[in-house]
């Protein structure tokens, strides 16, 4: 007995059939089933409970005296400068553009005037975050601190800290004390 024959075309239409059959099923099997309407559900009547009988009404209490409120912790000032801002209005002062100015000068583009971030985590100072820099003497071989400063973010200050007495100065005070613009060298 010979086997039957199909013909190509009819193999390929029964494969087809199959593939979408078994799709089909994958689908179905997957998907979740969607839900009956819930039926309302009526609660069982309710018997009113017996009401107790009337008390004469107690005493009013004496009155609590006031409790003190203690004021709310100032809020936070908002940041309105970035990092990079800061940065910028450090470089932008007159005594840190003629020291960049002076260095390069002196030793024939050899040494640059350049601002390291000292403590990448800003500082809190009375209230206020600061980031935190340093103005270096940068050459090949070395990065000489010549001064550190606080920059704001939340306003136009600029703060320095004054290594010698060890304690953080307003930008007027440093110009009037330290004379920055007369400074030629990392020791002042």
């Amino acid at each position: 007995m010979a086997s039957p024959s199909f013909p190509p075309r009819l193999l390929l239409a029964a494969g087809a059939v199959i593939a979408v059959l078994v799709g089909v099923g994958v689908y179905v099997s997957n998907s979740t089933p969607e839900p009956a309407p819930a039926v309302p559900v009526q609660p069982a009547p309710v018997k009113p409970a017996p009401t107790p009988p009337v008390a004469p009404p107690a005493a009013k209490p004496a009155p609590r005296p006031p409790v003190a409120v203690e004021p709310a912790a100032p809020a936070e000032p908002k940041v309105t400068r970035t990092k990079d801002q800061a940065s910028a209005a450090l470089l932008a002062l007159p005594e840190l553009r003629a020291w960049s100015t002076m260095l390069e000068k002196t030793s024939n583009g050899k040494v640059k005037g350049a601002l390291i971030e000292y403590d990448p985590a800003p500082r809190k100072y009375r209230g206020k975050t600061y980031y935190q820099f340093s103005f270096v003497e940068n050459s090949a071989d070395a990065a000489l601190r010549w001064e550190s400063f606080l920059v704001s973010a939340n306003d136009d200050e600029i703060l320095v800290e004054d290594a010698t007495n060890d304690e953080i100065i307003s930008l007027a005070r440093w110009r009037r004390e330290k004379h920055p613009e007369k400074r030629t060298s990392v020791d002042g």
